[in-house]
């Protein structure tokens, strides 16, 4: 019988959707030169700081899947977790998207100091997850190649039951690794062709998690 399922959402940070926001507006916002209760406009001209990709059309399309998916997975109660990347270099006050945090408890957003989120000795989600016996897990965010990439790995590591779409994956595209990163999720997890499909996919394991006795 196959488990209940659960969401996480990988590095899809309060920062980007800021710098996404402004350039929709027509500015871009140069962090090194924020200051408290001021933003910095910079023209057009220069080169974008947001360097996200989505291989399904715009950025903004891209980010609304991964909002869209989310609210769905809240609707159907499904248990949902996000993990932000920090470092050294951070000011400790990284956070989940503003867009998301309705729809994730703030007990189940959690840093990491590494690229995957299971590397328990920098993230605590990892043992949330082995706690709660989370073996049907949903990764979406960012990057494809990278953080999403290598969390998924750990999950398929670990026994993990584990579905995919690029649907739901935002990248900066390096290296030219997509070809490489789509057969991997192909072999190795649930690979969902579309974004119809991940939604019908959430839908149809909370149907039957309603439906056992």
């Amino acid at each position: 019988m196959t488990k209940p399922l659960s969401l996480l959402v990988v590095d899809v940070s309060e920062d980007w959707e800021e710098v996404l926001k402004a350039q929709e507006r027509g500015y871009f916002i140069e962090w090194d030169y924020m200051y408290p209760g001021k933003y910095e406009h910079r023209d057009l001209y220069k080169e974008s700081l947001l360097t996200i990709k989505y291989p399904h059309g715009s950025v903004r399309a891209g980010f609304n899947a991964i909002i869209d998916t989310v609210r769905i997975a809240h609707e159907r109660n499904v248990p949902t977790y996000a993990v932000e990347f920090t470092d050294n270099n951070s000011d400790g006050e990284e956070q989940t998207c503003f867009s998301l945090q309705p729809y994730i408890q703030k007990a189940n957003r959690y840093r990491k100091r590494s690229v995957s989120a299971f590397d328990s000795k920098y993230c605590k989600l990892a043992d949330k997850i082995k706690a709660e016996d989370c073996q049907h897990l949903m990764v979406i965010g960012y990057d494809r190649d990278d953080c999403v990439m290598e969390t998924i790995k750990d999950a398929v590591e670990r026994g993990i039951t584990v579905v995919t779409s690029e649907h739901c994956m935002l990248t900066q595209d390096r290296d030219n690794r997509r070809e490489s990163s789509l057969t991997y999720f192909r072999k190795n997890t649930i690979f969902l062709e579309t974004l119809l499909d991940v939604w019908n996919y959430i839908l149809s394991a909370t149907d039957k998690k309603e439906r056992q006795p």
